[in-house]
């Protein structure tokens, strides 16, 4: 599944496969999005810094908030109403 990732989304990755942008076109954001929460455990809960620090190690435009709302919002991540605990949701 990675790899497929990976494959459709070689133009936004450098050669490191960190995100160097985040698409415009829905197919490919929720793909870049879908890479990004690949990189969390699911199970396991996650402080703010400790899900800051995965994304920061995954993409190279210092916008950690951003892509951390946007994992949120479209579903891939849930938090306590407090935000102090982060957890992937689903697979």
């Amino acid at each position: 599944m990675m790899d497929l990732l990976v494959q459709e989304l070689k133009d936004y990755l450098d050669s490191e496969d960190r995100l160097i942008a985040l698409p415009c076109g829905l197919k490919h954001r929720n793909l870049a999005l879908e890479y990004l929460a690949s990189q969390f455990e699911t199970g396991r809960s996650y402080t703010l810094q400790e899900v800051n620090a995965i994304i920061n190690r995954f993409h190279t435009f210092d916008q950690a908030a951003l892509l951390r709302s946007e994992l949120f919002e479209n579903g891939f991540l849930d938090c306590t109403s407090d935000g102090s605990e982060y957890w992937k949701v689903g697979p």
